[in-house]
Formats: C-alpha cells, structure tokens, sequence
C-alpha cells in the first residue's frame, strides 16, 4: 500500500519492513537537486529562498566539490559543501533552518554554529551571528 510516496512490503513476515521510494517522486526530486554551476546554483537557492525572512546571509565560502558522498556506500549522488554566514533573530533563524530543510530534502545543514552579535542595541537582544555548511546532493549525470 503506497503511503507518502513510498511502499511498503514484507509485513506479513515479521518484523522486517523493506522501504522503496516511488520512482517517479524520485526522478521529481532529482529534478530541484544541484546542477551545471555549483556554485551560483547553491547561492542563487539561499538567496530566492531567504527573501521573506528576516535573516541576512551576506558571507559566503568557497564551495567543495563535487565529491562523493561519505555517508553511504555505492551512493549513486555525489555531494558538494558551501560554508555561509550571516545574522538573525533566534526565532527567525531557527525557522528559516528548519523550512529550508523540509523544503529541500536534498539540502542538509550541518555544523551550526551561533553566538551573540556584536554592538546589540536593546531591541536586538536575541540577534545572533551564525554560521552553517550548506550540503547539497548533485543531480547524477549533471554537466
């Protein structure tokens, strides 16, 4: 019985549970993943995205890769990692992270750091630097 996209099998047997994703909404996925310039497509992705919050994202690294996944043996994606920075409110920031993961789940963001900003005035007393590797799946056979 599908259920979200996926199906399930073995239940009958036991315990085991085999998981498969629905070929199509996987080839749907593919279809938002990296491509052709790395770099300008990972920024150009934060920077559409991070319009309506009020989180500033003006720092950002130089990008990794590609390079193979090192998560998963024989993983058919490979990976590239970008380093950003920026400033924002706790709140703003801790939803902007958690909507951009749940809107790209091929895009994961590792290595959070954040403290207190600098020269606070007494309104923005929950602003915080932060900085994040932004890691994202290739699309296999990108050129």
């Amino acid at each position: 019985m599908p259920l979200g996209g996926m199906t399930f099998t073995g239940i009958s047997s036991g315990p085991a549970l085999s998981i498969r994703p629905d070929r199509h909404d996987l080839a749907q996925l593919e279809l938002g993943m990296a491509s052709g310039d790395l770099y300008s497509w990972t920024i150009g992705t934060i920077r559409q995205f991070k319009l309506p919050y009020k989180v500033e994202v003006p720092q950002f690294g130089q990008i990794e890769g590609p390079k193979e996944v090192n998560l998963l043996p024989k993983f058919p994606y490979k990976q590239a990692t970008l380093t950003i920075a920026g400033t924002g409110r706790f709140n703003d920031l801790g939803r902007f992270i958690a909507e951009f993961e749940n809107q790209f789940p091929y895009i994961r963001l590792l290595n959070l750091t954040m403290e207190p900003a600098g020269n606070q005035t007494l309104g923005d007393a929950e602003k915080l630097n932060f900085k994040v590797d932004v890691v994202t799946l290739i699309k296999p056979n990108a050129s």
